[in-house]
This record gives C-alpha cells, sequence and structure tokens, in this order.
C-alpha cells in the first residue's frame, strides 16, 4: 500500500506541474473567453466612433447653411482680424428666395455644429491673408460639444501682394504657396481630402479645387464669359452683381456638375444676404452649401472645408484693398 500510495501523490504532482503555464506563456483563466468577446466588441466601436458622428451630421444633408458670426467686430474696427466662428444647420432650396435671400425659417433651423477658428493673435495681425489656422468643429450650436473635425490650413503666401509706385502701389497675383485645407477627424488622422486655391491664365476669376487621394474632383468657380477670362453678370437678375454662385466642375471636361448654369437648384456654394445689420455692420458672411447629388457623408465633409477656404479666400478682406 505505501507505494501505491507514493505513486499517487507523484502523479498528482506531475498533474500539477503539467497544468502550469510555462515560463513567458501567457496565463489562461476561466475569464479569457469574456475578455477575448469584449475585445472584440469594443475595438469596431472605437475605431468608427469618429465615422459614425461624421455620418450622422452630413449624411442625410442634402445642403447646409453655415453662417459666420459677429464675433471680434470690434476687434475688427481696431485693425486685427479677429478669429472666425461659424455655426452650421441644415439647407434647403426652399430656405432661398430672391435668389440670394435666406428666409428666417431657414436662419432659425436647428445648429447641428460649431466651427471656431484656432490661430495666432500675431499671425492675424501681422500676416492676416496667410495666417495658418485649424478650423475645429464641434457636435451642436454652441461651444463645448464633442469635437468631430479639423480643417488645417498651413502658412501660405496670399493671393496678391502689393508694389509701391510714385503714384500708389500696384497689386500683383502670387501664383505659388496658395492658400489651402485639409481635413482630418478629432484626433488629427487626416481623411485624405484636400481643398486649394488655384492660379491659372485667368487671374480674374476666382477657382478653388477640391481633391481626394491627390485626384481633383471639382474646380469649384462661377459662371464665366469671354472664353473664361471673366465674371458672367446679369444685370436683370443681378447674377454676377448682386449674387454669385460658385458651381462644381468636373475636373477633366469643365461640365457643371448636376445641371448647368441656369438650374434652380444645380448644386453650388453660394453667399446669401442673412439682414441688414450683418452685412452692413460686419464682414460676417452666410454660405448655402448645396452639395452634388449621391456623394457620401465623407465628401460632405471635405465640401465644408471648401466652404472655409472660399471664405478665406474670396470673400474675407485680403481681396479688398487696405
Amino acid at each position: 500500500s505505501s507505494h501505491f500510495g507514493s505513486g499517487a501523490l507523484a502523479s498528482v504532482i506531475f498533474r500539477s506541474f503539467a497544468q502550469r503555464p510555462s515560463p513567458g506563456a501567457p496565463a489562461t483563466t476561466a475569464a479569457t473567453p469574456a475578455m477575448a468577446q469584449a475585445n472584440v466588441i469594443g475595438k469596431p466601436e472605437q475605431q468608427t466612433m469618429g465615422g459614425d458622428k461624421v455620418e450622422q451630421l452630413f449624411g442625410d444633408k442634402n445642403g447646409l447653411l453655415v453662417k459666420q458670426t459677429m464675433r471680434g467686430c470690434l476687434q475688427e474696427c481696431l485693425g486685427c482680424e479677429a478669429k472666425s466662428e461659424y455655426k452650421i444647420s441644415g439647407m434647403d432650396w426652399n430656405f432661398i428666395y430672391d435668389d440670394y435671400k435666406v428666409s428666417e425659417e431657414g436662419m432659425q433651423q436647428q445648429d447641428i455644429m460649431y466651427a471656431l477658428e484656432e490661430s495666432s493673435c500675431f499671425c492675424r495681425l501681422c500676416w492676416r491673408d496667410g495666417r495658418p489656422f485649424n478650423m475645429k468643429v464641434s457636435e451642436g450650436g454652441e461651444p463645448g460639444g464633442a469635437e468631430v473635425l479639423q480643417y488645417i490650413k498651413p502658412c501660405s503666401f496670399p493671393l496678391n501682394f502689393s508694389i509701391p509706385t510714385e503714384n500708389g502701389s500696384i497689386d500683383c497675383p502670387c501664383c505659388c504657396l496658395l492658400p489651402k485645407v485639409s481635413t482630418s477627424s478629432a484626433n488629427g488622422t487626416p481623411l485624405e481630402n484636400q481643398s486649394k486655391y488655384i492660379c491659372d491664365i485667368n487671374l480674374c476669376v476666382p477657382k478653388l479645387q477640391y481633391l481626394e487621394k491627390g485626384n481633383p474632383v471639382y474646380v469649384l468657380k462661377p459662371e464665366t464669359c469671354c472664353g473664361g477670362c471673366c465674371i458672367a453678370c446679369n444685370p436683370c437678375t443681378g447674377k454676377g452683381l448682386v449674387y454669385l454662385p460658385f458651381y462644381f466642375h468636373d475636373p477633366s471636361n469643365g461640365s457643371v456638375v448636376g445641371g448647368d448654369y441656369s438650374g434652380k437648384e444645380t448644386p453650388q456654394i453660394r453667399k446669401l444676404w442673412a439682414g441688414l445689420k450683418k452685412e452692413c455692420c460686419s464682414t460676417a458672411d452666410t454660405f448655402a452649401v448645396m452639395f452634388p447629388g449621391g456623394i457620401d457623408a465623407k465628401r460632405k465633409a471635405g465640401l465644408l472645408g471648401l466652404t472655409f477656404l472660399l471664405d478665406f479666400t474670396v470673400f474675407e478682406r485680403q481681396q479688398q484693398k487696405n
């Protein structure tokens, strides 16, 4: 019996050492399957959270109303460019009347996004027209919401520079290091789209280009005449004079995307009249961004950045003579 007992004891000791993990091997516990399941469930949610937010805010929108606020009016009166601030809501063609005005109902739509420029006071004062900035967009109509997107503009040249002469100055265009804006998620991950101002032989017509993964998708410019040298004007309707639509063009053949110049609902970005107080007492602008049909939420988010760049390059004070 003593022989049997010693054999049983040896068997128990052998089994206990056999079940013990070898040095350096991960320990296995009964909770491992649950932990693995938790990891599988949790990881996709973390990876797609930003994408889901973009889809939620942009996916079902046919257009956006981008309303620059009157923030910093006193500061601008003293000669220093203020930080740009915007509130963004959904937009529909029904909210536009007289071709260039936005209705009260349109202005009172619930704001779904808030954007505020981050830039240094030194750059806004000393390099206003080429300043770098980070336009951070958050959820909701007021500051403090969850950050959704960033639109990053590096330092650049202004669109024009002045050469002093005996009788004043001569303005000349810059054709290199022009302004551009790239889109990133809230955590800084690039979304691989970019908007940039472009310079060609027709210097009097403002043009911007929207790209994805380095490939041109749209050229944004107004209707032109005289072989593309001038902006087309219609004194009867006020188009080109009172209001100026910027249409999306196919970069390969120059055709208008989603319609034509005379179409009432052709996709475009149009500056709207937002009331006497805002228009006469500030440089704040309001834009209707009407998206081309069939595009996804990520592209719509990129076209919001194109709108910010359009405001910065074409409608801000940098195209006005000091």
